[in-house]
């Protein structure tokens, strides 16, 4: 009859035991006692009450020593099964191989590492007849593992050593229940569940496992890594803004990114990047402890096609979640078209393509006359700017306008800077929309931004996530009367609308009431001005790049299902691959892959999951997300401390209920004891002197002792 403890760091505390008798030997009060003559009644005491009152006191002491060592046996959680030859059990271990199992334990090794030696002890320990098998928690193409119970040892032990951490979160309870329906498919009605884990908080509190999940006949035994302490930065990266369309070649991008201090003491770190055309780039940060610092990076590519970076910090002890991939793909220099000369468009050329050339933005401000617009179209250029005063009259011209706005192109209409006070020409009806005559403030006019979510401000946030342009106001303008198809971007402080936008199918179009000098507004004055307009240039092209920007472990899904797939690691983690979607275990960490499928091709950039760098762990303790399973923690620091709890079979139970209510019925004993001795003492002592024998029977009725 095996009789283990599942806790057995509670056995350090057994010499407490000895506590109760330290204190009677040595830490007793000792009354002094000072005689004085009216003693002399009480000196002739039974001497029976002294030996009843040595009996009760050791028996006191007994039940409180007692009653310590059934309390820290309880704490042992203590095992007791009857194990027979012939009971074998099908015992899966599950092992978390996320993120935060890179770190040390106390030991100095990873927490994975310790995990390995740990399932490879038990599957050593296994008797003949038992059934092994062992999953992970974040699926991983560059390790598979034996599925089910049939196979055997020696392969489970030589797919062990080829698992490494992941940059990935896990999803404990789909881990669970994949786990939980391999239990499902043994022969043996015994069954084990062995989870190997450090229990991070993050993991840990994401998600249900659902009243319906069940573990018949099943014994769940979670072993908790303990983390070597955190004694320096915890330093993550989170992406805060990466591209999400094409981008000119040329054009300089800007990449926003927060590092994140999850350790207890300031980091000073070193930010660090480097792309695929070699250009590197190293930047130092002082970050607090439990604070974050916000870090902007720029990259720019000269040629067309697919492109990526890696950014990287060094200097922390999170190396788990301090890197990232990102993809970005370039479209050769795209062309701005300007219907009339550039004195008509004020500061707009110069916002497009600043230093007169597509060097800085990968876009050409090109001018056509009205006649030549027709012909321009067919070059899909980027962008159409138009003046009101200088909007197409002739059908054909602004049929074909129309299509373009209609296959994806984006116009734009502004005032002329020195157009009259009103409007000569009147836009098409498909349009629906019209600038009034111009107006002249008394004072100058604050301007409201709307929509602060809308993508036109997306480069334009602060950390608060609203747009910042600063004060800006409005010297002249012309009211835009819009139909109920346009949003407001743009109103004066007293609701005149001065910016609108209005999505047609494929493109969109915006109408502004402010020609962009400073004799209009305070607009072309700012910085942000230039990143204004090129993000109304650009419009929505997000949906036109074959590249993904993802955090690893997160759903990836192919662009063809049916259709045979070859994978191939560009930068970051190694893994190349080939099959059908549906066999593809995921992308597990951080690095760039090129996906050929047919003859399609598409990209894939994958960053670390920032929330493995949290260093916080649940306790030794039942964990809330398995609540309606019943399970056991208990911790791991050595391998074999894993071999330690397989108890497991038929006609097993814990101690742990019984020792407890064993506990409590010795403390009301002695509790009782203690106070039966003390009324036993006080009628003994009374200030009534005993009578001698004689004296007592000589006594007749009625007659008074005389003291």
């Amino acid at each position: 009859m095996p009789f283990l403890f599942s806790n057995p760091l509670a056995e350090w505390l057994l010499p407490a035991i000895t506590l109760p008798i330290l204190f009677h030997l040595f830490f007793r009060l000792r009354r002094q006692v000072r005689e004085f003559p009216s003693l002399m009644f009480f000196l002739r005491i039974d001497p029976r009450l002294s030996a009843k009152r040595k009996i009760h006191e050791w028996l006191i002491l007994f039940l409180r020593c007692l009653f310590i060592a059934l309390l820290i046996l309880a704490l042992a959680r203590p095992l007791l099964g009857l194990k027979g030859s012939n009971e074998n059990v099908a015992r899966l271990v599950l092992i978390d191989n996320s993120g935060s199992m890179s770190a040390s334990t106390a030991g100095g090794v990873s927490k994975l590492t310790l995990a390995q030696r740990a399932t490879k002890e038990l599957l050593d320990a296994s008797h003949p007849g038992d059934a092994m098998a062992v999953q992970v928690m974040i699926p991983d193409p560059t390790a598979t593992l034996p599925r089910g119970f049939d196979t055997t040892p020696a392969l489970l032990r030589d797919a062990m050593g080829k698992l490494t951490p992941t940059d990935a979160a896990a999803s404990v309870p789909k881990a669970i229940r994949a786990a939980l329906a391999t239990l499902d498919t043994a022969k043996t009605p015994q069954r084990e569940l062995h989870i190997i884990t450090d229990l991070q908080r993050e993991n840990w509190s994401r998600g249900e496992l659902g009243s319906d999940a069940q573990s018949p006949n099943c014994r769940i035994i979670i072993h908790r890594i303990e983390s070597a302490p955190l004694a320096a930065g915890s330093v993550s990266i989170e992406l805060q803004q990466i591209p999400a369309r094409a981008i000119p070649a040329g054009r300089v991008t800007p990449v926003r990114v927060k590092l994140q201090n999850n350790g207890p003491v300031a980091a000073h770190v070193r930010l660090n990047s480097t792309d695929d055309s070699g250009k590197n780039f190293s930047q130092n940060f002082d970050v607090a402890a439990k604070a974050a610092v916000p870090a902007t990076l720029t990259f720019s590519f000269p040629s067309a096609g697919f492109h990526w970076a890696q950014i990287w910090v060094e200097g922390d002890l999170a190396s788990m979640a301090s890197h990232a991939s990102l993809g970005f793909f370039c479209t050769d220099v795209r062309k701005a078209l300007f219907v009339g000369s550039k004195e008509d468009f004020g500061a707009l050329p110069y916002a497009i393509s600043p230093g007169g050339n597509s060097d800085l933005s990968g876009i050409d401000a090109v001018f056509a006359g009205p006649d030549q617009l027709v012909a321009r179209l067919a070059d899909k250029p980027l962008a159409v700017i138009l003046t009101w005063d200088n909007f197409p009259q002739d059908g054909a011209t602004s049929d074909a306008l129309q299509d373009y706005v209609r296959q994806g192109g984006t116009l734009i209409l502004v005032p002329a800077p020195n157009a009259g006070v009103t409007v000569s020409r009147s836009a098409p009806a498909w349009l629906d929309a019209n600038a009034g005559a111009l107006q002249t403030t008394k004072e100058p006019e604050p301007l409201v931004l709307l929509r602060e979510t809308d993508p036109l401000w997306q480069d334009l946030r602060g950390a608060d996530g609203l747009p910042k342009l600063g004060l800006l106001r409005a010297f002249q303008y012309r009211l835009v009367k819009t139909g109920d198809d346009w949003q407001a971007l743009v109103t004066s402080s007293n609701g005149a609308t001065l910016l609108a936008r209005r999505t047609w199918e494929h493109g969109q179009v915006y109408a502004s009431g402010l020609a962009f000098t400073p004799k209009w507004s305070s607009f072309p004055l700012r910085a942000s001005f230039v990143v204004l307009v090129q993000n109304a240039v650009f419009g929505n092209q997000a949906e036109q790049i074959p590249v993904q920007n993802l955090i690893a472990g997160d759903e990836f899904h192919f662009d063809v299902p049916d259709a045979n797939a070859v994978l191939k690691s560009l930068a970051g983690s190694a893994l190349d691959w080939q099959g059908m979607p549906h066999d593809f275990a995921g992308l597990p960490r951080a690095g760039v892959y090129e996906i050929s499928q047919r003859d399609h091709a598409g990209w894939v950039a994958t960053s670390a999951n920032a929330d493995e760098a949290d260093p916080t762990y649940l306790p030794l303790a039942p964990v809330p997300l398995l609540r309606n399973l019943p399970h056991d923690v208990v911790p791991l620091g050595h391998e074999d401390d894993l071999t330690r709890v397989d108890v497991a079979r038929a006609g097993s139970s814990s101690l742990y209920r019984w020792l407890l209510l064993a506990a409590l019925l010795v403390l009301l004993a002695e509790t009782w004891l203690a106070n039966v001795r003390s009324s036993d003492l006080g009628r003994k002592l009374s200030l009534k002197p005993a009578a001698s024998p004689e004296k007592s029977a000589q006594k007749q009725p009625g007659e008074v002792t005389r003291v």
